[in-house]
């Protein structure tokens, strides 16, 4: 993980904070730092408020300090761990998210979080001498910006996390005091303590929402996990399938059929997650998705988003270039609109949260439909009236889908 290497690299600015002038402690002591440590800092509504408040205070005490930066690890899809970076000068916090690719971006021997981190050692390089030894990047860009010591160390997670990294970077003449060294390492054994538990619930938010969905997640981790435990809901739903995938992946190495999958995975959930669906499943080479409304109005903004995201995902599909030996692939995505139980179904032990119900369904036979007739868009009847346009809709006439009770008209949007 970087974080401490400023030349391009892969990172996400989660956050920024910026304490106004006025609002900042002015007079503090270093034994009043490590009461406000171990009482109010525990309750500051962010990790990144923590480092912001804690490097003012530190100021307020009279060490001088340009940069203060904490790194830790966390565990998502996307992320390896996040940066928070305090800059007296700028005068605001940033959260950085730090992307896996920084570990092909950054080499080990330029990157002083790592070395610190995987070899357990302190590293510190005084800035403002003659013979300054500048064996990292970060340390050129610092000493540019005034700084006259650099000085960074692993602390061990008192809830057996991987360790966090703590930077501390000094502008006074002569950089740190050794007195101020031991006072800032132990208070980074407070700080170490408060990331780990903010941490915790981070990690379980990035897990249930990678893999149940951004909005089905927060309602696991906020006791939804009840099995028979649901709710009635009206959404516009979405199935869909990849024609000519099972016959290349039988052929292809696996290696590259996972590549190809989760490309054209990601094309879908760009375009649903941005109009407000949400990904359900993903089965096999098919996405089951649903777009939640709650009113009439909604019904109209579900449908609209979903038929919207469809034709994006498709043009995006048939404007993507396959491999010269690989078929193209050709999507197919089925709509409807109907009310479904949202909710834990399963075993004892073992759950899934997702929709069931007799729309389910139906918009599982519809998409069988497409496949028969070679259509790559098709919507219900009910998906048409709640989007306001059946008169409008090439009708593909009426249909007795197996398993359901009565006929439904499908039309066949243009892609």
């Amino acid at each position: 993980m970087s974080g401490e290497v400023l030349n391009p690299i892969p990172t996400f600015i989660a956050s920024v904070i910026r304490t106004p002038e006025a609002e900042r402690t002015k007079f503090e002591t270093l034994d009043g730092v490590a009461r406000w440590l171990v009482g109010p800092a525990r309750r500051e509504p962010s990790f990144a408020q923590v480092i912001d408040e804690y490097s003012w205070r530190l100021t307020a005490a009279g060490v001088s300090l340009l940069r203060v930066g904490v790194n830790t690890s966390t565990l998502h899809p996307q992320f390896v761990g996040a940066t928070y970076h305090w800059w007296k000068d700028d005068g605001e916090t940033r959260k950085i998210m730090i992307m896996h690719e920084v570990l092909d971006v950054v080499p080990y021997s330029d990157n002083p979080v790592l070395q610190a981190r995987g070899e357990g050692k302190t590293i510190r390089r005084r800035l403002d001498v003659a013979d300054a030894v500048l064996d990292f990047t970060v340390l050129h860009d610092l000493k540019a910006r005034g700084a006259t010591d650099y000085l960074i160390f692993p602390v061990e997670s008192p809830f057996g996390f991987q360790a966090h990294v703590m930077t501390y970077v000094s502008d006074a003449p002569g950089g740190f005091r050794q007195a101020e060294i031991d006072v800032l390492t132990g208070f980074a054994r407070d700080i170490a303590l408060i990331a780990d538990m903010r941490a915790q619930r981070q990690i379980a938010e990035n897990v249930l929402s990678a893999y149940l969905g951004a909005q089905t997640g927060p309602r696991v981790l906020a006791g939804h996990i009840r099995r028979g435990q649901g709710e009635r809901i009206s959404a516009a739903i979405w199935s869909s399938d990849l024609r000519g995938f099972t016959a290349f992946s039988d052929h292809a190495p696996s290696e590259r059929v996972i590549a190809v999958l989760n490309e054209l995975f990601e094309l879908q959930a760009r375009a649903i997650n941005a109009r407000g669906g949400e990904i359900l499943k993903f089965i096999g080479d098919g996405v089951l998705a649903i777009f939640p409304a709650a009113t009439p109005q909604e019904a109209h903004d579900a449908a609209r988003n979903a038929i919207a995201a469809a034709r994006e995902t498709l043009a995006a599909v048939a404007a993507r270039e396959a491999a010269p030996d690989e078929p193209p692939m050709r999507l197919v995505v089925a709509l409807h609109y109907g009310e479904v139980t949202y909710g834990n179904i399963g075993s004892a032990d073992r759950v899934d949260f997702t929709v069931i119900g007799p729309a389910v369904n139906l918009v599982s036979r519809i998409e069988a439909v497409a496949k028969a007739r070679d259509l790559s868009l098709i919507v219900s009847d009910d998906f048409a009236s709640a989007h306001g346009y059946c008169s409008t809709l090439p009708s593909l006439g009426a249909f007795e889908l197996r398993g359901l009770d009565k006929p439904h008209e499908l039309f066949a949007p243009t892609p």
